[in-house]
């Protein structure tokens, strides 16, 4: 039992839930061991935390572009906003004008919209800008530039993307810190 984060009263509960399924960020999420629920009876308070938000934003942003189907046009909004960028800014990285990216992220079916290699020139202009920000997850060398993305079928739901918090630790400086990894892709 604890105080309550809301109302200041005693007797509140505090539990870290194993599994957490989120779609907020417009992707399918399961978050492992990180979230945590607080409950409160005197002001009837029932809430989640999710810890370092801006973290699993681009941690499920790479964990978006590892999964090796064609990128659709919300999912290219997404990726762009978790890099932090306009899109003249992400359109200039990309080498495109600003109208041929407006174009992509219009919401078309997976893979319509913009061809093979623009979809692997985004996923790498998106790693270069995420892997700072996402340093438990680990992308080979050239991984973007050998995957060869499909298509979902018709109807068809990209996997749960599973993230999870580890503790990384940096021998050098003696520091730790949790970060974002991927865990696995729920079938």
């Amino acid at each position: 039992m604890s105080t309550c984060i809301a109302c200041g009263a005693p007797g509140a509960t505090v539990e870290l839930l194993p599994s957490f399924d989120d779609d907020g960020l417009g992707l399918p999420i399961t978050i492992k061991n990180a979230v945590i629920r607080h409950r409160c009876a005197a002001c009837e308070m029932d809430g989640v935390e999710v810890p370092d938000s801006a973290g699993l934003e681009a941690a499920a942003a790479v964990a978006r572009i590892m999964l090796p189907v064609a990128l659709s046009g919300p999912e290219i909004r997404f990726l762009r906003k978790a890099c932090g960028m306009t899109g003249r800014d992400f359109a200039a990285a990309l080498g495109v004008d600003n109208a041929t990216l407006s174009r992509w992220e219009k919401p078309v079916s997976w893979g319509e919209g913009h061809g093979e290699v623009s979809d692997r020139n985004i996923r790498e202009v998106v790693w270069s800008c995420l892997c700072e920000r996402t340093p438990a997850i680990q992308v080979p060398p050239a991984h973007f530039l050998r995957m060869k993305a499909g298509r979902l079928p018709e109807g068809g739901r990209l996997p749960r993307l599973v993230l999870e918090r580890v503790r990384l630790k940096d021998p050098i400086r003696r520091t730790k810190t949790d970060e974002w990894d991927l865990s696995d892709l729920a079938a």
